[in-house]
């Protein structure tokens, strides 16, 4: 759900890093319509946000809107696999737990075993910067 508000902010960034013309912007309802047709869609820090039907659903829309070959970029604060060493994933889970009806937090192998269910083929986690990591599903 890309929110109108964004744009400009978005916009400003393709300008600063030279990628004006390679990136576009898309503003919608992702429970309402289909995503756009992309050759990479990212969600960072979405499907926290969101119990496990939804976060299905939201996979499913994204492996649709891609083609053989597309990816699927996940962004969020991972809870490492053995729940024992990223903090901030599992204090993000609870914030979700609590400002969120069914959201939660998971865990890169989560991940990639609803992104395996909903027909990605390949599939691998990225540690980044910081708390967070990104998930990476190949169409």
């Amino acid at each position: 759900m890309a929110l109108p508000v964004v744009q400009p902010i978005f916009d400003a960034y393709g300008r600063e890093h030279g990628l004006e013309g390679r990136l576009q912007f898309h503003q919608g309802d992702f429970f309402r319509a289909p995503l756009p047709h992309a050759d990479v869609i990212i969600m960072g820090h979405i499907l926290h946000d969101w119990d496990m039907e939804e976060k299905r659903m939201l996979l499913k829309k994204a492996f649709d809107a891609l083609p053989k070959g597309g990816a699927l970029i996940i962004h969020e604060s991972l809870i490492d696999d053995d729940r024992k060493k990223n903090a901030m994933g599992h204090l993000m889970s609870l914030n979700m737990l609590i400002e969120t009806p069914g959201g939660f937090d998971y865990t890169g192998a989560d991940c990639r075993g609803w992104m395996k269910e909903t027909g990605f083929r390949k599939s691998y986690v990225e540690p980044l910067a910081g708390p967070d990591s990104m998930v990476v599903g190949i169409q």
